[in-house]
């Protein structure tokens, strides 16, 4: 008996001490690399460790909806005490904070493998770890995840064989703040990502990477503040930065002279014809560039962008701005509008600092036949006559009966008032009208909407002055045509121009049945004058590769099924 109880006591702890870094962990929301059994001692292998602490974590994050209708999710951290934590293979992150303390390190001793990674990148916070070799040593990658951020803070990164950060998000804020890069072969991968921000971060380059840049920018706003920059020169064109995305701010910058330094930025992207355009902005940056003897200036355009901007910059040698040989500004900018196009530098010093090239200082515009394929409209009047007929042909029933959320589709014609679409106005905020992208048609109870060139944000319009004390749900769904069917939904108050955004880029539910409650949407009801705004973005996605996106071409089109306000 004592035996039988000797034993089951000691079961129990066994049981105990297993579960132990569990409960510890739930009850804290820490989760302790150690207690999964990684070492850090910079000899053991911990690749399979410190995945099973990652990926407990992971199981330990948890989603709801509030009471407000706001999607929130939340999880645990995972930490990593100091030591030197080595791997062989790369490490999905788990959780949504990675952290370590007294300079941890990861060292990847494959130098063809990553080391922190992630597909669908959302809500994540890297803080103090220092990242050693391996190829990417953090990349992230998402499909399009709305509201997304992702912050690495303190952190250190050396001897990356490819970039010590590769970021490729969409709907998506990326903040690196006060971290170090040394002798990686490039330090930051940014594409696709709404803003992204580096700010009193230090950068040293590696003098054996050739023709590549030290951040390469594809995505939309990139700002960089406060950057020390320290180049190791000895190879030919090297530069801090390679421009491919809509905005470049750069602030407060060094681009130090070590070596006499390299050019800033070469720029890759071409001014916009319409819309807000492309845009560089250097502001109180020290600026060296003298080792780069073919490019010794701040910018080298491949292509120009619609603003280049230089404000109390200091020069050591070079000049603002350096034109490709194939560049001929009396021919470049084309269909475009003057205002769009702005360059200047403006209280900058420097010994041997020249104004910018007259092209610039006053663009040449002329006019040309648009590259683009855009449809006349008696090509328009055509596409629309055979978009019908085949609609005709493979026409999908009315189906009644839709639910979403809490209400049900009102099937009676006394319980709902059909909205009657238009094309009219402009795209939002452009001199673009949107007859220029889209022309309707109607088929029975549906209209055609056909496109006349590629989609941008052109609309469809409804207005409607109705009580939404009695009507208050705006509903509708769309049916399947040619074009990818993505869209956005907005709604205004015509009295006090305040703008409702009910849908933002809907992927993956665009045939669904939606009502939106606008007493709801604008916090009250009674009488009022609407503009609903149908955008028809006809765009779409296999993978989040670029060369995986498609759009709807000239002449194809889609099906808008209903667009109604409805009782309750």
């Amino acid at each position: 008996m004592i035996r039988f109880v000797l034993v089951l006591f000691i079961s129990s702890l066994i049981v105990c001490l297993y579960l132990q870094p569990v409960i510890a962990d739930a009850q804290t929301g820490i989760f302790n690399v150690r207690d999964y059994g990684a070492k850090g001692d910079g000899s053991t292998d911990d690749t399979e460790a410190i995945k099973s602490a990652l990926n407990a974590a992971q199981s330990a994050s948890f989603s709801q909806q509030s009471t407000l209708g706001v999607y929130f999710t939340g999880g645990p951290s995972v930490v990593f005490p100091g030591g030197v934590y080595k791997i062989s293979d790369e490490i999905g992150m788990g959780g949504f904070c990675v952290r370590g303390e007294y300079q941890a390190t990861l060292l990847q001793t494959n130098p063809d493998k990553n080391i922190l990674t992630s597909g669908y990148a959302w809500q994540y916070t890297i803080q103090n770890i220092t990242f050693m070799g391996g190829k990417n040593q953090i990349e992230f990658h998402n499909p399009n995840l709305d509201t997304g951020q992702i912050v690495i803070d303190h952190c250190r990164f050396y001897n990356a064989s490819g970039f010590a950060v590769y970021t490729d998000v969409l709907s998506t804020k990326v903040d690196i703040k006060d971290c170090e890069f040394v002798q990686n072969a490039q330090t930051w991968f940014n594409k696709r990502s709404d803003q992204a921000s580096m700010r009193d971060c230090w950068i040293t380059t590696d003098n054996r990477v050739r023709d590549k840049a030290a951040i390469e920018h594809r995505g939309g706003r990139l700002t960089i503040e406060n950057l020390c920059g320290v180049p190791l020169t000895g190879a030919s064109g090297l530069r801090w930065i390679d421009n491919y995305g809509t905005n470049l701010t750069l602030k407060q910058c060094r681009f130090g002279a070590e070596g006499g330094g390299f050019t800033t930025v070469y720029n890759f992207i071409k001014y916009a014809e319409s819309t807000y355009g492309n845009t560089i902005y250097f502001d109180d940056c020290l600026i060296s560039a003298n080792a780069s003897y073919n490019a010794n200036g701040a910018v080298l355009c491949k292509d120009i962008p619609n603003s280049i901007v230089f404000s109390k910059c200091q020069f050591i040698g070079g000049q603002p701005v350096i034109l490709d040989k194939k560049i001929d500004l009396n021919n470049y900018f084309i269909n475009t509008s003057p205002k769009l196009l702005c360059y200047k530098v403006e209280n900058c010093t420097g010994e041997l600092l020249e104004d910018l090239p007259a092209g610039l200082r006053k663009p040449v515009v002329k006019t040309a036949s648009s590259t683009k394929k855009i449809l006349t409209e008696k090509e328009a009047k055509e596409a629309v006559k055979r978009d019908l007929v085949e609609w005709k042909t493979k026409a999908e029933p009315d189906v009644s009966g839709g639910v979403d959320g809490t209400h049900r589709q009102q099937t009676s014609s006394e319980k709902y008032i059909t909205l009657t679409p238009t094309i009219t106005g402009y795209m939002d905020a452009t001199a673009k009208k949107n007859s220029e992208y889209l022309v309707l048609a109607t088929a029975g109870t549906d209209t055609i909407f056909v496109f006349k060139q590629k989609p941008d944000w052109a609309h469809i319009t409804a207005r409607i002055k109705i009580d939404l004390d009695k009507y208050p749900y705006l509903t509708w769904k769309q049916k399947t045509g040619t074009v990818p069917a993505s869209y956005a939904v907005k709604v205004i108050d015509m009295a006090t121009g305040e703008m409702q955004a009910l849908m933002n880029e809907t992927f993956g539910e665009e045939f669904d049945y939606h009502a939106v409650d606008l007493r709801k949407a604008f916090g009250s009801g009674g009488v009022r004058e609407l503009e609903v705004r149908f955008y028809p973005l006809g765009w779409g996605m296999k993978s989040i590769n670029d060369s995986d996106y498609f759009y709807a071409e000239p002449g194809q089109y889609g099906v808008m099924d209903f667009l109604r306000m409805e009782m309750e």
